[in-house]
């Protein structure tokens, strides 16, 4: 691969860097663009995908020159902007992986800016907005966990109870995710044991301890709803947008769910008769929350779609894309052929597929730029695509293939991956990269099958 085309296939995440890394006959071209990859946290959505910290360093450590990649990655992790606190989470995994193969700058680093983030926590007396140092202390404990063990399970315990004491603000429930990490790490008794030892010669850990244990206690007696919730009808729907003048996730959800075909006809009903324009578009947004269609004739919503009004407009293209029938196909094809369609109008193609469609849709397909603003819908256009194959649908395997090369979202490519497996759409070529790819799942489900690379 020429430079431009390892950066494209490294910010996707895919195992084809590290096989170029394997084959070349010299890697330094590439070794900048790694450095790249090490000061960038690469993941489309880190909340879902987690960080590619492992996928970088694996590609890093390929060059064996540790000092080149931990320097400029530390003095970046030293200066990055406290809101920053995605690629924070990168930075400390990264320089946890280079710590634990014995880097002593990563090392330091990582507890240098440990002391900082405590520091701050220590010292804060405003809290409004969102706590991005509160989640820097949860990030990095969980990283020198990982990296000392008991050592630095004990520090960290000493430290947050001293946090406790100088900052009430402050309580166990507040690293619920770093209590759960310790459970999970050391077994939930043996980590009580660990620092009930130490609590006997430090009041800042048993106050750290008392407080753990009670958070514990409340994460497994935390109340659960053993009845499931009423589906939502019609009528509560339309009470609800009068009182509030929206329609709530939860309301949403069981329509989608929980309701009959004949609840969700009336209500369709209801906002076809609604004169209000907004009462209207409040009604039709819960047919926009599921992939269920609309259960009334589709000519209605094609109307709005030509509407004047930008809401309804919208609330019926976004409507439209999960319906299936003759008019909505006719429709989406006219608005694609036509030069200037709405982002819906792909998605409402690939809902009502034929197999005439295929040079249309690949086409379409092939036009849309993938980047991390998602600024073409490239990211719901796949994920329709996936949503019609799990539904049985006969789209052409170009789609699927499209969807491996060029999404950033390493879900959504370990989806595709599954459903070509299905299908045995898998190439050598593919077979052989998905050991190496970022989304660890598709190692892991390549090893279980019979695809051996």
């Amino acid at each position: 691969m020429n430079k431009k085309e390892f950066k494209r296939c490294m910010q996707k995440g895919l195992g084809r860097c590290m096989l170029t890394l394997k084959q070349a006959k010299s890697i330094e071209p590439y070794r900048d663009i790694v450095l790249w990859g090490c000061l960038h946290n690469l993941s489309y959505d880190t909340q879902c995908e987690g960080t590619r910290a492992a996928y970088i360093y694996r590609l890093a450590s390929m060059f064996h020159d540790d000092e080149y990649f931990v320097s400029p990655t530390v003095k970046a992790f030293e200066t990055l902007p406290r809101r920053s606190d995605w690629t924070f989470l990168h930075f400390c995994e990264l320089l946890g992986m280079f710590a634990q193969n014995g880097n002593r700058e990563a090392r330091k680093a990582l507890y240098q800016k440990y002391d900082t983030v405590l520091s701050k926590l220590v010292q804060k007396r405003r809290f409004s907005g969102y706590d991005f140092e509160r989640d820097s202390m949860e990030h990095i404990c969980i990283v020198l966990i990982e990296l000392d063990g008991d050592e630095a399970l004990l520090r960290i315990a000493k430290d947050l109870g001293w946090l406790f004491l100088e900052n009430p603000h402050y309580k166990a429930d507040d690293f619920d995710w770093l209590c759960f990490d310790i459970g999970d790490s050391f077994g939930k008794e043996n980590a009580k044991k660990l620092l009930a030892t130490a609590a006997k010669t430090s009041p800042d850990t048993a106050r750290f301890l008392e407080q753990y244990v009670d958070s514990l206690q409340e994460q497994e007696h935390s109340p659960h709803r053993n009845d499931p919730p009423p589906p939502s009808t019609a009528d509560t729907v339309a009470d609800e947008i009068d009182r509030t003048g929206t329609v709530s996730y939860i309301s949403k959800l069981r329509l989608s769910k929980k309701a009959d075909e004949a609840e969700r006809k009336k209500l369709a009903q209801k906002a076809i008769d609604e004169p209000d324009p907004d009462k209207k578009v409040a009604l039709l947004s819960a047919f926009a929350f599921s992939d269920c269609g609309f259960p009334l004739p589709h000519k209605i919503l094609i109307e709005y779609a030509k509407s004047p009004s930008d809401a309804l407009r919208d609330m019926a293209l976004n409507i439209l894309m999960d319906c299936k029938s003759r008019e909505v196909h006719d429709y989406a094809k006219a608005l694609l052929l036509s030069g200037d369609a709405p982002d819906q109008a792909v998605s409402m193609l690939i809902t009502n597929y034929t197999p005439a469609d295929k040079p249309l849709l690949l086409a379409e397909l092939y036009l849309m730029k993938v980047d991390y603003k998602d600024t073409s819908s490239w990211h719901g256009t796949g994920l329709q695509i996936l949503n019609a194959f799990e539904k049985g649908a006969k789209l052409p395997r170009e789609a699927l293939e499209h969807i491996y090369e060029t999404t950033l979202c390493s879900h959504c490519r370990a989806d595709a991956v599954r459903e070509m497996e299905k299908r045995g759409w898998l190439t050598p070529a593919i077979i052989e990269e998905l050991p190496y790819d970022c989304n660890t799942h598709l190692s892991e489900m390549i090893n279980r099958s019979n695809h051996k690379p």
